[in-house]
């Protein structure tokens, strides 16, 4: 109605207009790209634009990318070390808790600054796990990196309205600078550039090694309990998307299944609750993406909890990896 104006109580209204101006200054601070790598080694996302920002600058020919497992799994010098005149040039793109959203809104990003195809991107490959394929957003991804027109399409609406309200969605990452340890480091951070935990992205080719301190415990047992839930359908049309998208630029697509400790990967899992797993993989033949064996011979002594290798054991993956791509290399 005409004359209604907003009344706040008597010495309120200052505290009111500042609190909504520091509130309008964090949501614009979390579309900043350049305030989150900032905080890279506070925030997973942070180091996730460290890795992004180090393709663009220099891309790779091969290029991995997966969540955790390929992170902790793939050491891209030696891959090149197994290569043939050592000439190949590749880069890690795993992130911790991502999965195939997360994938997908990567490789669209890539897209769109031209590096996929024979100028600079000419070989992608998936480390594929079963958390790929679930729903999970623990660590804030989708809200920077998925494709919001993807979203949008994809019926996510809640999503699409995070990758724009950030201070809304990413809010739970936020409440962990009730941590001390994190508090501590987003102050230091605040004032000097500190890498995050394993080093930046450039030191390793984004690799960065596992030990008990850059493992999530509650992550990973996230990731060994859903080992054999189905596929959420959902989350696979986005892994689709992205294969689509790589074919269509004329890069290659393989698939290899990082190594586990205590059990098969659900995608060679002979039991039947694996079945909708193993049905992925043949459909993922059929179009054309090449999935390479699973390597095999680690023990316990190569892994540092029971979904992710040790140095010792992301050092014999890696040459492995580094062996079966040359094999199809002039294939």
């Amino acid at each position: 109605m005409p004359g209604i104006r907003l009344r706040l109580p008597p010495g309120l209204g200052w505290a009111f207009w500042l609190a909504f101006l520091l509130t309008g200054l964090v949501e614009l601070a979390l579309h900043s790209e350049a305030v989150m790598f900032r905080y890279r080694a506070v925030f997973a996302q942070g180091r996730a634009y460290d890795k992004l920002f180090e393709v663009e600058r220099h891309p790779p020919q091969i290029l991995f990318i997966g969540n955790s497992r390929t992170d902790n799994g793939i050491d891209p010098r030696t891959v090149e070390r197994a290569w043939p005149g050592h000439v190949l040039n590749g880069f890690n793109l795993g992130l911790p808790g991502a999965n195939a959203i997360v994938y997908h809104g990567e490789i669209r990003r890539l897209d769109d600054h031209g590096l996929l195809g024979k100028a600079a991107i000419q070989t992608v490959v998936l480390g594929l796990d079963e958390s790929a394929l679930q729903e999970d957003n623990s660590l804030g991804y989708v809200s920077f990196l998925a494709d919001p027109r993807a979203l949008w399409d994809a019926g996510r609406y809640r999503d699409w309205l995070g990758s724009h309200l950030r201070l809304w969605s990413y809010s739970g990452n936020l409440r962990q600078l009730r941590e001390p340890d994190k508090a501590l480091r987003f102050v230091e951070a605040s004032v000097r550039s500190l890498d995050p935990v394993g080093g930046a992205a450039a030191a390793y080719s984004g690799y960065r090694a596992g030990f008990g301190a850059a493992q999530n415990a509650g992550q990973v047992a996230q990731q060994e309990g859903a080992a054999l839930h189905p596929p959420a359908p959902a989350v696979e049309r986005f892994l689709w998307q992205a294969i689509d998208l790589l074919q269509s630029r004329g890069v290659r697509v393989f698939v290899t299944l990082p190594p586990l400790r205590d059990r098969f990967s659900a995608f060679i899992d002979p039991r039947p609750a694996a079945a909708p797993y193993r049905a992925l993989l043949t459909r993922l033949r059929q179009r054309g993406v090449i999935v390479l064996p699973t390597p095999t011979g680690f023990g316990p002594d190569d892994f540092v909890n029971a979904g992710h290798l040790n140095d010792r054991g992301a050092q014999r993956y890696s040459a492995e990896l580094g062996h079966q791509l040359a094999a199809w290399k002039d294939r």
